[in-house]
């Protein structure tokens, strides 16, 4: 007999049928036990009594939480159940006995913290089986699917970028160092110089969705030593504002896709109300920003860049100005910002370029690139970079190169915000960060 999932089950009232499952819940009323069990569809309650036998009753009561079985029975109304409808338990069969009591507290579908973080994330295979880590996957498929589908459906081409590569680095940040063979190489940090391959080689539009690898000792809850970025470069822009657009149409569809299937499960068991914006996200220079920032007393230690508090009440503040939960910043100094980002052509200390925040977070950096060599190399030499440890790089702007930009978008950073999920790390599949490594590394 094929498997029946618990949300088709009313349609298979008086029928016999069979379900497979996890046990939630366990009540022993003696001569009488419940079982409730749930499939990646939902939860249904199960029944079996003396009346169908001693020996079915003894193995039922031998079954503790979480095991996995497989049972056959018949669907009978039940006025007195929620749905209407339960499962009499015919005959049962123990897929997997788990063992008790479990490592950690699987958590009620609106609580938050009932085990440490850490300890979670240690049994993260249990930790993903509540309803609301469930949903967060299912969101995070379809968040991922709707960007590709958006790319697919303008043109792209999706490539898959190395993620080990000879140089160690295109902006001076930590990398992880591995053994390739006899020599040295490193976990790539970004997909952007092969990105910029792309356009060299006439693809026009690219976009890469793969990890990222960033050496970097930050204990925060939005960063990760390895993450999964999103990419997209086009060519033959005329602005970064076109980068921008695209963009914010590419998020726009996104969200519109997540509300209409997931919207209603959402609001109940993460309390958000997603929302779709209308219109174009609203501009700010960095300028602007900090004038901003400082008439409300917010203190600001860098002036080409934003502390996480600054993007917090940045944020808050254009929201209330505009009703815009994202905004791009932009004007940045070209001196803070990557050395192949292109140059305002009447102010070149600005970078061509942005970052978008949505609700107290950037979660994506992009810009306008330059794609003629004697800037490129003039940025560089400006940096303090050699030509000779750009070689490769530099190559695929010797033979022509159409101006061309892009924009990286963190999807667990993404994902984090459009759930308000107070942690990147719960809103990774399996995070690493400094001192995690799968298991913790380290407490300290």
């Amino acid at each position: 007999m094929e498997r029946t999932l618990v949300r088709n089950l009313k349609d298979h009232i008086g029928e016999e049928v069979r379900v497979r499952g996890r046990v939630d819940t366990v009540r022993d009323q003696g001569k009488i036990i419940f079982l409730m069990i749930r499939d990646i569809s939902g939860i249904v309650q199960t029944v079996a009594w003396i009346g169908n036998g001693e020996e079915l009753l003894k193995t039922v009561k031998s079954i503790t939480l979480e095991s996995v079985v497989d049972i056959t029975g018949i669907v009978k109304e039940a006025k007195q159940v929620a749905v209407g409808y339960e499962l009499e338990i015919k005959d049962i069969k123990i897929d997997s006995l788990s063992q008790t009591p479990l490592p950690i507290v699987i958590e009620e579908e609106h609580t938050d913290n009932t085990s440490a973080l850490d300890i979670r994330l240690d049994y993260r295979w249990i930790d993903l089986r509540t309803k609301k880590n469930n949903l967060m996957m299912r969101v995070a498929t379809l968040m991922t699917k709707e960007l590709r589908d958006f790319c697919l459906n303008n043109n792209f081409v999706e490539i898959q970028a190395p993620r080990i590569i000879g140089a160690a680095s295109e902006s001076g940040a930590s990398v992880f160092e591995v053994k390739y063979f006899d020599k040295k190489a490193y976990l790539a940090q970004s997909p952007q110089f092969h990105k910029q391959m792309g356009m060299a080689a006439d693809l026009e539009r690219v976009f890469n969705v793969g990890p990222v690898f960033r050496a970097e000792k930050s204990f925060t809850t939005r960063h990760l030593t390895e993450y999964t970025s999103f990419d997209v470069e086009m060519s033959y822009i005329d602005s970064y504002k076109d980068v921008c657009h695209f963009e914010q149409e590419m998020l726009k569809g996104m969200l519109k896709s997540v509300k209409e299937k997931y919207g209603e499960d959402i609001k109940h068991v993460f309390d958000v109300d997603i929302k779709i914006p209308d219109g174009d996200f609203p501009y700010i220079t960095v300028k602007d920003a900090k004038e901003k920032l400082a008439k409300a007393g917010i203190p600001s230690k860098d002036e080409g860049d934003f502390s996480p508090e600054e993007e917090r009440a940045i944020s808050e503040i254009i929201e209330k100005e505009t009703g815009s939960e994202f905004l791009f910043m932009i004007d940045y100094p070209h001196a803070s910002r990557a050395f192949y980002h292109m140059k305002d052509d009447n102010n070149p200390t600005f970078a061509l370029g942005y970052d978008l925040f949505w609700k107290g977070i950037e979660v994506t950096t992009g810009a306008q690139r330059e794609h003629r060599i004697d800037k490129l190399i003039a940025n560089a030499k400006e940096r303090g970079m050699s030509e000779e440890s750009l070689k490769d790089y530099l190559e695929y702007f010797k033979y022509g190169c159409p101006p061309h930009g892009g924009f990286a978008i963190g999807t667990e950073r993404l994902l984090m915000k459009l759930l308000n999920i107070n942690s990147i790390l719960e809103a990774t599949y399996l995070p690493n960060t400094p001192n995690r490594l799968g298991k913790l590394i380290s407490r300290v």
